[in-house]
């Protein structure tokens, strides 16, 4: 409500007063000032008797009656902050009556919180701060605020909303935290000081049975710091205290941990001076088992790269495992596994592997991921992985396509068959099975054509991680059947460029070249279908017989040549 519409409903209170009693004047000399916080004195000239006081706030449509005394002052403590508005008053006796109006302002610091304590709730893995309400009973909530610089992270309504649940992103990291109230009027406490979390962690040398427990330090306990409790479980066994570490002396304690202890858990307390305080810090656990041997070694796939000189390994492991050394092994046609190289997993655990010394478009290879305990006592290996190597067969004018089973998945394999001309055409799909063969693959492309496998793991696979694997690429070359023109006419408008014609020519190895009869070379070209038109260096040779060579290579891979003349006729 603005200025304007405050003073019409005053204007329309003292209407309504003088119109209620016709002899009321405004004849009572009024005062009013803010004396202290949220408390106005209002006072009067004498001589007018009993009077009743009332009060206008901004916000209000209609005056509260506030005091009906025979003084000639009263106090008004207002039980609500005013946030730098005008509060309006009247004093009648019935006949008479005054009016004040005074600017009052919330000049009152909005006290703060103080800490309670940041604790773990180890059901939820949240950190949970903990506070004692402001003792300002004008408090709207808080704000609470994380880390240096200091970040609001959310907002709380209400004074006696004094708990906080906050989700660490990681249980190992130590938060700073700090709190602040704000009245009605949105006027800000001073921040608390900080306080944080406990956060504990393990050492220990390889393969031994003392653990060092280490934690940081807990600022601004209610009566300070008494105590640091060490509390271990060993195997799902209760908790014990295995010490108690005075805050002068160093955040830190060592145990010893049995034979058969399988699984670790244990966590800090913190106990204020006076006991009535505590605080818990994260709860850690630690598989020992595991820890000397990751619980995952998988081989999720192996696969033929595009050039087909290079076989992909990708692999899973445990995260954090990535200063172990994982060995590989490869075996060729059922030989015995050798190791032929060795890798670091990424933070997260993934392996990725690449073996350039295999021919995996001549062999069948087989692999696995091995890696030693932290102890160096005992080996975990992979699932073994295979490449895949298709074959052709072509009986009667139709190609069939078949290929070894992909070796490595638990559940069901399927299998993509792909088509394509010569290298850098598209592949294109011309059929899926669960088999490990495909008949009538020949598809509509001439000449070269190429095909490769791939293998997709089934949703019943034990990690269901929708792998694929790509087999090596084979080749099926047709016969090559080539002849010669024997005569051209250049001047003429047909007939007038040569060119040996075939029904399929691979471009590798292919080259046409023709001769004069001195034996200077006058025409070359390594482009299938390629013609010579008569003319060398752009002019237009000699009528006469001209040596033809044409040098390609057959679908068994040996080079072929052949001879012939050509006549050029003008």
């Amino acid at each position: 409500m603005n200025n304007l519409h405050l003073r019409l409903a005053f204007t329309l209170m003292l209407l309504s007063i003088l119109t209620a009693a016709p002899a009321v004047a405004d004849t009572i000399p009024v005062q009013a000032v803010q004396t202290a916080p949220r408390t106005v004195n209002v006072s009067w000239t004498d001589g007018y008797g009993t009077v009743t006081v009332s009060r206008l706030y901004p916000d209000q449509d209609q005056p509260s009656l506030i005091a009906t005394t025979p003084l000639t002052s009263t106090v008004d403590r207002q039980h609500r902050a005013v946030c730098d508005d005008t509060v309006r008053y009247v004093v009648t006796n019935g006949v008479d009556s005054g009016f004040a109006a005074v600017l009052v302002t919330d000049n009152e610091p909005t006290a703060p919180p103080e800490w309670g304590v940041v604790t773990m709730d180890h059901t939820t893995g949240q950190i949970v701060l903990h506070w004692d309400p402001s003792p300002d009973t004008d408090i709207m909530g808080y704000l609470v605020f994380e880390g240096t610089p200091h970040l609001v992270i959310d907002t709380l309504f209400g004074r006696l909303n004094t708990t906080y649940a906050f989700p660490p992103e990681e249980e190992t990291y130590v938060h700073q935290f700090c709190i602040c109230a704000f009245d009605s009027c949105r006027k800000a406490s001073p921040l608390t000081t900080l306080c944080n979390n406990i956060v504990v962690i393990t050492e220990n040398e390889p393969c031994s049975n003392t653990y060092q427990a280490t934690w940081n330090s807990y600022f601004n306990m209610p009566s300070g710091v008494g105590s640091y409790e060490l509390w271990v479980s060993q195997n799902e066994a209760p908790f014990r205290r295995e010490a108690i570490v005075l805050p002068d002396d160093e955040t830190s304690a060592t145990f010893t941990v049995g034979e058969g202890c399988s699984l670790l858990r244990l966590y800090v307390k913190t106990v204020s001076a006076d006991g009535a305080s505590t605080a818990l810090s994260n709860l850690l656990e630690i598989d020992i088992a595991s820890a000397l041997l990751p619980e995952k070694v998988y081989l999720r796939s192996v696969t033929v790269g595009e050039a087909q000189q290079t076989v992909t390994l990708t692999a899973e492991t445990d995260a954090g495992w990535q200063d172990a050394d994982y060995s590989i092994y490869r075996s060729t046609g059922g030989s015995t596994p050798q190791v032929v190289g060795h890798c670091r997993p990424s933070p997260t655990g993934q392996i990725e592997w690449h073996d350039s010394s295999a021919r995996p478009d001549e062999a069948i290879y087989t692999y696995c991921v091995g890696v030693s305990d932290r102890c160096g006592r005992n080996e975990k290996r992979s699932q073994k992985g295979s490449t895949i190597l298709p074959t052709l067969e072509t009986n009667g004018g139709q190609t069939s396509l078949a290929w070894n089973p992909y070796e490595g998945w638990d559940g069901t394999t399927s299998y993509k068959v792909y088509i394509a001309g010569p290298q850098g055409a598209p592949w294109n799909f011309i059929g899926s099975t669960t088999a490990t063969s495909l008949a009538d693959v020949q598809g509509d492309i001439e000449g070269l054509r190429r095909y490769k496998v791939v293998a997709c793991e089934g949703s019943d696979s034990r990690y269901a991680l929708d792998d694929t694997a790509q087999s090596a690429v084979i080749a099926y070359r047709p016969r090559s059947e080539i002849w010669m023109p024997n005569a051209f006419t250049p001047l003429e408008n047909s007939n007038n460029s040569v060119a040996p014609q075939a029904s399929y020519i691979s471009p590798d190895g292919y080259s046409f070249t023709v001769y004069n009869r001195d034996g200077l070379l006058v025409f070359s070209s390594s482009t299938p279908g390629e013609a010579w038109d008569g003319h060398r260096n752009g002019t237009l040779l000699p009528m006469g017989a001209y040596t033809c060579i044409i040098t390609y290579r057959q679908n068994d891979g040996s080079r072929q040549q052949m001879k012939g003349t050509i006549m050029l006729i003008h």
